[in-house]
């Protein structure tokens, strides 16, 4: 028995002597905004800005992995995006002076083990295949209404109807560019992504109690199609997603 663990632990230790770790994220931030001006100078000198959807996007995506060898990666993917989106009502509040908005927010958050192999190289360009078992959740939006154009003045909060649970299994290329001995660049491929996703989603609310599950919807995919991952980074980064490694 002391042979076999021996044996095992010189295994280890070989195997981690040529190992290298890599450090990876991904990062996108987006707003959009501003305001539409509006004058008139008949039958009444009037003039305003009407503002126009207003939406911001954070999202934060790092990663560790672990060369086992030259064509080999492990490692654990971690994501995290945030968002809001204020949404503008009557324009005859906004010229009285007055407001009238409609402001969501919504966050998700995953963890993402994987696999890498690389399987060919061309100079500083190395081609590879990621299989990733991503899980990600995301919680139930919350509302902010307020418009003071009425009498009273509406000011309300709530938690959205739904919540989503993703599992999602996928296979996508990539190619990894080396820029010298320490820096890298990924970029994926995920038009090109073979995955198997389900999506359980939670409906809540009844008159008593909006906080109740009422019931749960599951779906199902299988096929040639970006991954449940990959779209929700694909919001922020679009479908080829770039990452920057630090190997050391």
């Amino acid at each position: 028995m002391k042979k076999v663990f021996l044996t095992i632990a010189l295994v280890a230790f070989a195997v981690a002597a040529n190992a290298q770790f890599v450090v990876s994220g991904q990062f996108g931030f987006n707003t959009t905004g501003g305001n539409t001006h509006y004058e008139a100078v008949a039958p009444l000198t009037t003039e305003f800005d009407y503002p126009a959807t207003k939406t911001s996007n954070f999202l934060l995506s790092p990663s560790i992995g672990y060369m086992l060898n030259d064509n080999m990666q492990v490692g654990l993917g971690l994501l995290f995006t945030t968002g809001s989106a204020t949404n503008y009502g009557a324009m005859g509040a906004y010229l009285n002076g007055q407001e009238d908005w409609i402001k969501t927010n919504n966050s998700a958050f995953g963890l993402a083990p994987y696999f890498r192999y690389y399987f060919a190289q061309a100079g500083n360009f190395n081609f590879f295949c990621e299989a990733t078992l991503a899980f990600v959740t995301s919680g139930r939006s919350h509302t902010h209404a307020y418009d003071n154009s009425t009498n009273p003045v509406y000011d309300a909060e709530a938690d959205g109807p739904t919540s989503t649970s993703i599992l999602d299994f996928s296979i996508v290329p990539g190619v990894n560019y080396k820029f010298n001995d320490n820096w890298s660049a990924d970029c994926y491929i995920d038009l090109a992504g073979l995955a198997y996703t389900r999506t359980a989603t939670k409906n809540y609310g009844t008159v008593t109690d909006p906080d109740v599950v009422t019931s749960t919807d599951v779906n199902t995919s299988f096929g040639l199609v970006a991954t449940a991952s990959a779209q929700t980074l694909n919001a922020h980064l679009g479908n080829f997603r770039i990452g920057i490694n630090y190997h050391f």
